[in-house]
């Protein structure tokens, strides 16, 4: 196929928890930007829409690359905003979903005496429930969404919700796209990493998932990739510059 429109998400995602503080995770982009930079280098490629936080790793020659065209996203509303616009307006063929997305993000912050306090009041009057108390821990916030937290508050309580998952939003608003989501393990077997992978490639209705394992992620040499199909054929490839060129060589044929 030529012409084809290639969106690779990249990095990791930082959601706030205040005006100045944040929480975040490892992701870095390395290997998002070399996938990028080989999707730019194929003929049949006619753009690259990589889509990264403010702090991840460029592709070579970043904007100035014709066929790349970096788009920032810093945390999840963003990330998801970016994806849905792109694929409501772009003819996208492929994505690679590379970025650590946050499982989680700050939904009100507390402090436990005023927690406390709410909770105590509240077990007096109902039977408490998760939901309750999720809600008595918003209430009992003296914070406006986004002020700062001042340094000298006492033992603060911050309450996290879940974040939209980005890759089960893809199949739905891209039906006919290749489509490879990324999955991470820490510590597992290799038969444990891919069952898991596989796992989330059936229940995302994905086409290849790469599955690594963060003990070999950091060494650009030995970081090891498991690309694996709806078939659960897998394809293993050492070093980012392998598992960039699997997946390329995948999606282009």
């Amino acid at each position: 196929m030529y012409g084809m429109n290639i969106l690779i998400t990249a990095g990791g995602t930082t959601e706030k928890i205040d005006s100045v503080r944040s929480i975040t995770n490892t992701g870095t982009g390395r290997l998002g930007a070399l996938i990028a930079a080989y999707f730019a280098h194929e003929k049949s490629v006619e753009k690259v829409y990589y889509v990264c936080n403010g702090r991840a790793v460029r592709p070579p020659g970043g904007n100035d690359t014709s066929k790349i065209e970096v788009i920032i996203a810093d945390d999840t509303a963003a990330l998801e905003q970016a994806v849905s616009r792109l694929c409501s307006e772009v003819p996208i063929h492929a994505v690679i979903h590379s970025m650590a997305v946050s499982d989680y993000r700050v939904r009100t912050v507390t402090t436990a005496e005023d927690l406390g306090a709410g909770i105590a009041a509240l077990a007096e009057t109902e039977k408490l429930d998760s939901g309750k108390v999720a809600a008595c821990i918003c209430a009992s916030s003296g914070l406006r969404r986004g002020e700062k937290i001042s340094s000298v508050l006492e033992n603060p309580v911050i309450l996290l919700e879940k974040t939209p998952k980005i890759i089960a939003q893809l199949r739905p608003q891209l039906p006919d796209a290749k489509i490879v989501g990324f999955k991470l393990l820490s510590g597992v077997s290799t038969e444990e990493l891919i069952d898991t992978a596989y796992a989330l490639l059936v229940k995302n209705d994905c086409d290849y998932v790469l599955a690594n394992d963060m003990n070999t992620v950091s060494d650009g040499e030995q970081h090891t990739g498991y690309l694996i199909d709806r078939n659960k054929n897998t394809v293993t490839a050492v070093g980012k510059q392998r598992i960039a060129e699997a997946i390329v060589k995948t999606i282009v044929g």
